[in-house]
């Protein structure tokens, strides 16, 4: 039986920093970042890429050309509760698999990586990618935790408090963008995307 795979993008967050929403920046002459996240997903092999943002993001999806028509999009309506609450409902709209997350700010997956981290899956309950020593995004989390949100009652949980109850598994790459967080536009040019040099 072929293996099922989804994937969530977390992109409800103002973007009060970068002054633009992330998700949507543009990555490179063709792709916003959201689009080239789910580029890499649905190459890789997952059957969703559901992104979980705020309802100006989503005004600017319909309003715009961004490309984005073969991504479940979903709101969160309280973006108070955060990260975790995001995943959750995201979670909400997907079978219980092995999942790959990653937040909007960084948009450097690429299938080697994702590989790599599926190659250890079982290991662990959920994978992430560690570049000397510190870990990264995206992560793929297994069946058992993606169980656990989809049955959580505490929406105020800090997701990364959350994933602490569970066993993780750090596999080595190559790449250091895997640590980046572009959060200012500072971060943005120094990182070289959005098709400039």
């Amino acid at each position: 039986m072929k293996e099922k795979f989804s994937a969530v993008i977390l992109a409800a967050g103002s973007s009060g920093r970068m002054g633009h929403h992330k998700a949507l920046l543009p990555f490179d002459p063709q792709r916003c970042f959201a689009r080239k996240l789910a580029d890499e997903f649905f190459a890789f092999g997952c059957n969703r890429v559901v992104m979980v943002t705020n309802s100006d993001v989503i005004e600017k999806v319909k309003a715009g050309n961004y490309n984005l028509g073969d991504i479940d999009i979903i709101l969160n309506p309280n973006l108070d509760l955060g990260r975790f609450y995001s995943l959750y409902l995201a979670l909400q709209a997907i079978d219980v698999q092995h999942v790959f997350m990653t937040n909007a700010d960084n948009p450097f997956a690429r299938v080697d990586i994702l590989k790599q981290l599926w190659q250890h899956s079982t290991q662990a309950d959920y994978v992430c990618p560690a570049y000397q020593g510190k870990g990264g995004h995206p992560i793929l989390i297994s069946p058992r935790v993606v169980s656990a949100v989809k049955a959580e009652t505490n929406l105020e949980s800090n997701l990364k408090d959350y994933l602490n109850r569970f066993s993780k598994l750090y596999v080595p790459v190559s790449d250091e963008l895997i640590l980046a967080n572009i959060n200012t536009p500072e971060d943005y040019w120094k990182l070289a995307v959005g098709g400039s040099e």
